[in-house]
């Protein structure tokens, strides 16, 4: 597309394969081979409550009877029934080893799977993105080891575990570059529905990054070809297959608000695609405006800065050396689709306020049924990755075009990008390998011999609040001990139906009416700012790590 010249190329499923096998072994390199053991669970513990909270929501799904929407958890927040998108385990792995259940150990986790499947996924995605842009194909491998390695995929993976699932926004880039190279409209119209389908039974946060790509190449359909049709029976595959699949897995069920407020707290910052927080240390850490801007991290790194640094000096060369210059892009139509897709997904990322570091630069006022649309997408700032992605090939495409006439530079100066895009996250790297090769001793407060003995017989935890500070180790335990319980941590809150359940257990502890098999858990606090009330009850005591364990004697 932008290097026309005929070359003896890779077939195609070669170089994906190829490079899905670099992916993997790029996983391997950063997290070791212990997390790939399916019964190796400590590691989930000692983490992130996050991933705790995707772990345990997966172990409470597998064992719950199935229901219909068949992506129903009850007992988590039982009476209650919520969807196990809202506990972020990745769906479509959770039904399919739901269905294996029976044959699998207790102790299971898929997680390690998903994430060499996902760094796989990258590898060969990538390489197809680049091998239509860019005539090289080693450029083409190298290429897709920046991919593999993005600095919000090594942010996300075993934290936001179902997000790090970028390859979904690459595969999405590859449908926008080889459009033209689809045979037939029902092909197009069928892998559009399969891509919105995949992203709701991974994250529902890519079906706007898929929408806005789908969106450009739509765009370039309707200019090329002058007709709706098929864009819109593209669209309407898209938005039905991810319904479905929404209301197949239960996100529609029991009257969850998909509105989660903090809508611009959650966003990007302007500096993101040269910041590098936590992951790269070559260049200087930025201030953000909030906390939460994190959400929205897309830096670029060292090495893709640097191939834009040697593209931008190649062009000043061909300047002064008054070099004729061959058009870079034939199809106008396609290059405007791409400016418009990186300037969309910029400005929905940072928008509404809008700052540069630390400083506020204004602040969109959006009314209020706006805010509650947009709502639905509160941590607006991930929607910077398709842009992340465009300018991450731009910057490999440009340097290729430049060094066309001497295919070994660009090969050179490539791997010479890469290795400083390594070298600026290999403290990074190293730190993940030692956490994630070592050993992670579980423990929880369900380990304590005299509580586990106090409980014993109780079929019911009843958390007398709404907060999640013990709520995921419980369910842990309610999931060895086939215990339910009333709260837990999810991605949307159900706190008002939470709070319902918890009125009526307070009404029987006001009435000295205990429920048989129920443990009552009260924070220290709130059971010394109301000690008459629960002395009253006549219920059994004990106190361990600040919290009162209750039940009837």
């Amino acid at each position: 597309m932008f290097d026309t010249k005929e070359k003896a190329r890779i077939p195609a499923k070669f170089l994906f394969l190829i490079c899905a096998a670099i992916g993997a072994v790029c996983f391997i390199g950063i997290y070791g081979i212990r997390i790939l053991d399916f019964a190796n669970v400590d590691w989930l513990f000692d983490n992130d409550h996050d991933l705790r909270q995707h772990f345990i929501g997966w172990c409470r799904y597998r064992s719950d009877p199935w229901h219909f929407p068949i992506g129903l958890i009850d007992s988590l927040s039982y009476p209650n029934s919520m969807s196990v998108i809202y506990t972020d385990s990745i769906p479509l792995f959770a039904v399919f080893f739901k269905l294996l259940s029976p044959i699998l150990p207790v102790n299971f986790q898929y997680f390690g799977l998903f994430g060499i499947l996902s760094f796989a996924l990258m590898g060969g995605f990538s390489s197809i993105l680049l091998r239509r842009i860019v005539n090289n194909d080693i450029v083409c491998i190298a290429g897709s080891v920046f991919y593999v390695t993005a600095s919000p995929v090594i942010q996300r993976i075993y934290y936001h575990t179902a997000l790090s699932a970028q390859w979904i926004v690459v595969a999405c880039l590859v449908l926008f570059v080889c459009d033209e190279l689809i045979p037939t409209n029902r092909q197009r119209i069928i892998y559009w529905g399969i891509a919105g389908f995949i992203c709701v039974g991974i994250h529902s946060y890519f079906l706007p990054m898929a929408g806005m790509i789908l969106a450009a190449t739509a765009y370039v359909q309707i200019v090329r070809k002058r007709s709706f049709t098929v864009p819109l029976l593209e669209f309407v595959s898209f938005s039905a297959a991810g319904l479905v699949n929404l209301f197949i897995l239960g996100g529609f069920y029991g009257g969850t608000s998909p509105v989660g407020p903090g809508l611009g707290t959650f966003g990007s910052n302007l500096n993101t695609f040269i910041n590098p927080q936590d992951i790269g240390h070559v260049l200087p850490e930025l201030p953000v405006l909030e906390y939460f801007q994190y959400e929205g991290m897309a830096y670029l790194g060292a090495g893709i800065l640097f191939l834009f640094l040697v593209t931008a000096a190649g062009m000043v060369f061909r300047m002064i050396r008054s070099v004729p210059e061959e058009a870079f892009h034939s199809d106008a139509v396609f290059g405007r689709a791409a400016i418009a897709l990186t300037v969309v997904s910029f400005l929905a990322a940072t928008l509404p306020k809008v700052s540069f570091n630390d400083k506020l630069i204004f602040d969109v006022p959006y009314p209020h049924f706006v805010e509650n649309i947009l709502g639905i997408f509160r941590s607006n700032g991930r929607l910077v990755w398709p842009a992340m992605y465009v300018l991450m090939t731009a910057a490999i495409a440009f340097c290729a075009y430049t060094f066309r006439r001497y295919s070994y530079v660009a090969v050179i100066v490539t791997a010479a990008a890469l290795l400083l895009q390594v070298a600026d996250m290999s403290e990074t790297f190293a730190q993940k390998y030692a956490f994630y090769t070592a050993q992670h001793p579980a423990g929880t407060l369900w380990d304590d011999e005299e509580l586990a003995a106090f409980a014993q017989g109780c079929g019911m935890i009843a958390f007398l609040y709404t907060e999640n500070d013990i709520t995921l180790e419980t369910g842990y335990y309610g999931y060895i001990h086939n215990v339910r319980q009333n709260n837990f941590y999810f991605a949307r809150d159900i706190d008002d139906k939470v709070r319902e359940g918890i009125d009526t257990y307070l009404a029987g502890i006001d009435s000295k009416d205990l429920s048989d098999g129920v443990l009552y858990v009260v924070r220290k606090e709130d059971y010394e700012n109301d000690r008459n009330r629960f002395d009253a009850s006549g219920a059994a005591m004990i106190e361990k790590n600040d919290h009162i364990f209750m039940k009837k004697k």
